[in-house]
């Protein structure tokens, strides 16, 4: 398979796992409200996010080791017998370090958790217990993902992405049927549905590991490969910056989380995670897109080809930002009356936050081009110290006006303010470090987005004129926006060179007598 034909085969795959877990979650957000009820859910959500010290370290060092592997990845194109030694150079590092992280910091973060449920968090004396379960087996599930980290990079890097998508399918059906039990059985859910959320993680991780093992030869490990001094120097420079980039991702997600929990208690964090939960649907649907492009843009580096890396990483940002506007633009427009229907009785302040926080994945998706294409050139120590001091300022910001009695809406000012500012730092570093121009990012991308999302949301505005709240109101909404907006995308966002591959890729799947026809 071509790699032009594998991105497209990743795209719509991860594209239609993205819309199928939207309509599942949209569903799934109600009842875990229903059944764990608005104080549970919001314990759920800050206990759950304790654990987030072993998230993020997963995910940064899962970043950092995707990328070399992408880029020998790239390196085969052009030597091939040296490009696979080197990927399995890499595996075998990835497997010493992904064994021996998780378990220090196991050793460290446990007791630190523990010790957070039962002194430090605001909760009920009679929900501790059912606490420390939660965060056992939230460890668990982290523990075990950060393990097989060598072997998920492996397909990302080698673009087996639709394969990946096969697993959340079924992962994603599964738990519906569960949540579904959960809304018609009532009871005391917390630890059990944290039980289950366990199981769910660990059991696909494993089969993810065997499968690995047995379709790639990169997956070999070998101890004497695991000693390079020169390969932990290029892992621990890129990692190294990597890991303050991830800090003040953490401090922002996570720390405001326990910020919301002082000052505001359990059931404000119930609000924050509908928020968290209607920005993580929106952005399946960019992903579904940039998932598929970014590992090819490392690759692309990998082997030398910076023209079709930087053409490649300005779609990545063109397009996360479309896909995100298919769902937020006309979501934003009923937003109020949406949570309504779905939540029936959603927490205080739910709207607000989740508007802020829209902002803020709309400046992440059209900056992600840029953030991609400086990780693949490698050369990211000024790139993380400026966007990552940036990111940090959104906790210490967010503690200063609610210190100075903002309320909660300063949480969700912070959110989108700096986020905007993270977007500017993103683009100049591409500029600087990989030539990828600031003109043509706001001329060609910034600017044609925000002319059709402005055009498309004033005239899907205009059913509010004579129409009240309602489901009908809801779906006319809707169609207005997608219609409007669809239209421009393809006129007024894309390039003649993005339609032609837009249709080329089309012909391509109709069967042949109906290109000899047109032809």
């Amino acid at each position: 398979m071509t790699e032009s034909k594998r991105i497209i085969l990743n795209t719509l795959a991860t594209y239609g796992r993205s819309v199928y877990a939207l309509v599942c979650g949209l569903f799934a957000g109600r009842w875990v409200l229903m059944a764990l009820g608005q104080t549970d859910y919001g314990l759920m959500g800050v206990v759950g996010g304790l654990t987030a010290f072993i998230a993020f370290f997963n995910s940064w060092l899962s970043y950092s080791i995707s990328r070399f592997y992408a880029y020998s990845v790239g390196m085969a194109k052009t030597r091939p017998a040296e490009g696979l030694e080197e990927c399995r150079r890499w595996f075998s590092i990835a497997v010493l370090i992904h064994t021996a992280v998780p378990c220090a910091l196991i050793v460290v973060g446990y007791p630190l958790g523990m010790w957070a449920v039962r002194e430090w968090l605001t909760i009920p004396p009679d929900r501790v217990e059912a606490c420390e379960w939660v965060f056992r087996f939230v460890c668990v599930s982290c523990f075990v993902g950060m393990v097989n980290v060598p072997y998920t990079a492996m397909y990302t890097a080698k673009q087996y992405i639709a394969e990946l998508t096969i697993y959340s399918f079924v992962t994603t059906t599964l738990n519906v049927a569960f949540l579904w039990f959960m809304v018609s059985h009532p009871g005391d859910w917390l630890t059990r549905y944290a039980l289950w959320t366990c199981l769910l993680s660990v059991v696909p991780q494993v089969i993810i590991c065997l499968r690995a093992r047995a379709i790639f030869p990169e997956c070999r490990f070998r101890l004497c490969y695991c000693w390079s001094w020169r390969h932990f120097r290029q892992l621990g420079d890129f990692a190294g910056w990597q890991l303050y980039g991830a800090l003040a991702h953490l401090l922002r997600g996570q720390g405001i989380a326990v910020l919301v929990n002082k000052f505001f208690g359990p059931q404000v964090n119930a609000a924050m995670s509908v928020a968290n939960s209607v920005n993580g649907h929106a952005n399946t649907l960019s992903s579904a897109m940039t998932g598929a492009l970014l590992p090819a843009i490392t690759t692309a580096c990998g082997a030398g080809d910076r023209v079709l890396m930087r053409k490649m990483a300005f779609r990545a940002c063109k397009l996360g930002a479309v896909l995100s506007l298919l769902f937020l633009l006309p979501l934003s427009l009923e937003l109020e009356h949406v949570i309504k229907l779905w939540l029936r009785e959603p927490p205080a302040y739910t709207v607000g936050l989740c508007l802020a926080m829209m902002v803020g994945l709309l400046a992440d998706t059209i900056s992600i081009g840029q953030m991609s294409a400086v990780l693949a050139n490698g050369k990211i120590r000024d790139f993380q110290l400026v966007a990552g001091s940036v990111m940090f300022m959104t906790f210490f910001l967010a503690w200063l006006l609610v210190a100075n009695g903002w309320g909660v809406y300063a949480i969700g000012f912070s959110y989108a303010f700096i986020a905007i500012l993270h977007a500017g730092a993103r683009a100049f570093f591409a500029r600087l470090l990989v030539g990828m121009g600031l003109r043509h990012w706001v001329f060609r991308v910034v600017f044609p987005v925000g002319v059709a999302a402005a055009a498309a949301g004033a005239m899907a505005v205009l059913p509010h004129l004579f129409m009240g709240p309602s489901i009908w109101r809801i779906g006319v909404t809707t169609l207005v926006a997608e219609a409007i907006f669809l239209p421009l995308v393809w006129f007024v966002v894309l390039d003649a060179e993005e339609r032609q591959f837009v249709l080329a890729r089309v012909r391509s799947r109709l069967p042949e007598r109906f290109r000899q026809k047109r032809q």
